[in-house]
């Protein structure tokens, strides 16, 4: 079952941001089983929005990619994270 999976890390800069994507590759080799991903940054926060053909494809991401990667980096903050079923995707045309 797909899964959106909201991530709001607070104190994330955009230069971590880029470094996290960077070692994680995230963006030139998308990880098995991500269909969507959104980011945006607020005053306060990153707010990475995606969509995972299944928490365990989320899970395998996060142990395998991103988490030894914030490690790498030293980042010692965490985000707070919410993930919930999907129950439809629009793509309008265009």
């Amino acid at each position: 079952m797909a899964v959106v999976w909201i991530l709001e890390w607070p104190g994330l800069t955009k230069d971590q941001f880029a470094e996290l994507q960077e070692r994680t590759s995230w963006e030139t080799e998308a990880p098995d089983g991500l269909q969507h991903q959104v980011t945006a940054f607020s005053d306060k926060s990153l707010v990475l929005t995606q969509v995972w053909k299944s928490p365990d494809h989320v899970m395998r991401f996060m142990e395998d990619r991103l988490l030894p990667a914030v490690r790498a980096l030293g980042i010692t903050t965490m985000p707070r994270v919410d993930q919930y079923p999907v129950h439809s995707i629009f793509n309008p045309p265009g």
